[in-house]
């Protein structure tokens, strides 16, 4: 029976063709490696709401003075409730995560006043939330593949390309979280912008798609503000949005849940292959205008202009270590792991210490710079 938005449409499951198979990793290495990672992705979760807590006067503004409720969307490993739950304000939270056997992070965190929900959000509708209403909405679940997920075997809904999968879920998690969204209440996200140049089809469209959306937010609530953290992924194109003082009367007035929902489905269902043909939310060109396009177009030029800067000062730092780093803080790997990127193999010999770099030496050698030689020598 049809339930209209309501009723999931069938997924197609768009695989990419079989990559090579790289050498089998001891379980036992995967397995605390994969811990480490849980670890260190809810500590980083614990201090990104931290910090934009700080930035926003603790929510002063924002929490009413009887307390809070929060509803946390991919909630696991838990750092983000771990934070919410210990301000004293803080009544009740919400958390819905995809569950580890199907690819998601294990659960860190406990509490008896958490409810925690497991879901695959790509198939759960506003109807199947447990949430009660909410006055502050947290949407940082990832769009996972099989090289991002716990066990390396993503097991949950795909879509024809990572654009397709990333801007749906994030459509998703509005359609599901602001439905439970009280007025006056504040909507935490996570984006990323990095701007290569004028002349890249898939920034123009990148873009185009950010003003919609962005358009849309500064319609529905008071205030937009980006947080870009100097701690916290600050060499990388992602940044936090927080928007509060909601309106749900316009939320409800302007049907903005259908209209998630229509794009949601539409984006899971096209058959439009190249993620640059998209046409995501055209229906906000309705509303959009010159000065809040600019306004957006300021905001991603200041997250641009920062992590330039990071990663300017990044490199200095390196190119200062390098001149007085330890000839003994090195392993060397030979032959170089097949199928292995440098980010995974930094993540992994991280369990041993502070992995500072990893370089090549032709195609059959890796070095992994570690900043003292007792780590190196533990690896």
């Amino acid at each position: 029976m049809s339930r209209g938005l309501e009723t999931q449409p069938v997924f197609a499951d768009w695989t990419s063709p079989s990559a090579p198979v790289a050498d089998v990793v001891d379980p036992a290495v995967k397995a605390a490696n994969a811990e480490y990672e849980t670890e260190v992705h809810f500590h980083k979760c614990y201090g990104v709401m931290a910090e934009l807590f700080e930035v926003h006067n603790y929510l002063a503004d924002v929490i009413p003075s009887d307390g809070f409720r929060f509803l946390d969307l991919g909630c696991a490993p838990g750092g983000f409730i771990s934070f919410l739950l210990s301000d004293p304000r803080c009544h009740a939270g919400f958390g819905v995560t995809l569950p580890s056997t199907s690819g998601g992070f294990p659960m860190r965190f406990r509490s008896p006043n958490f409810l925690l929900q497991q879901g695959d959000l790509f198939e759960l509708g506003t109807s199947d939330l447990v949430a009660s209403d909410v006055h502050v909405l947290v949407c940082d679940a990832q769009y996972l593949r099989n090289n991002i997920s716990w066990d390396d075997k993503y097991r949950g809904v795909r879509c024809r390309s990572h654009q397709h999968g990333v801007w749906a879920l994030l459509l998703k998690q509005f359609w599901l979280g602001l439905s439970r969204l009280l007025t006056g209440g504040m909507l935490i996200f996570r984006f990323g912008w990095r701007d290569p140049g004028p002349d890249d089809p898939a920034t123009v469209w990148y873009k185009e798609m950010t003003l919609r959306l962005f358009s849309l937010l500064f319609d529905l609530f008071g205030t937009v503000r980006e947080v870009k953290s100097d701690y916290f992924n600050a060499l990388q194109s992602s940044f936090y949005v927080c928007c509060s003082n909601f309106s749900a009367e316009r939320f409800t007035d302007r049907e903005v849940a259908k209209l998630l929902g229509a794009n949601f489905n539409y984006l899971v269902t096209t058959s439009i292959q190249d993620s640059n043909e998209l046409d995501i939310l055209p229906q906000v060109d309705k509303i959009r205008t010159r000065e809040v396009d600019q306004s957006i177009s300021d905001m991603l030029e200041r997250i641009n202009r920062l992590r330039l800067v990071h990663e300017q000062s990044r490199r200095r730092h390196e190119e200062h270590g390098a001149l007085r780093a330890d000839p003994r803080a090195v392993v060397c790997i030979a032959p170089k792991p097949p199928g292995v990127t440098d980010e995974a193999l930094a993540t992994s010999f991280g369990v041993y210490g502070r992995v500072k770099r990893v370089s090549h030496s032709g195609e059959d050698e890796v070095f992994v710079f570690f900043e003292r030689a007792d780590h190196a020598r533990a690896a």
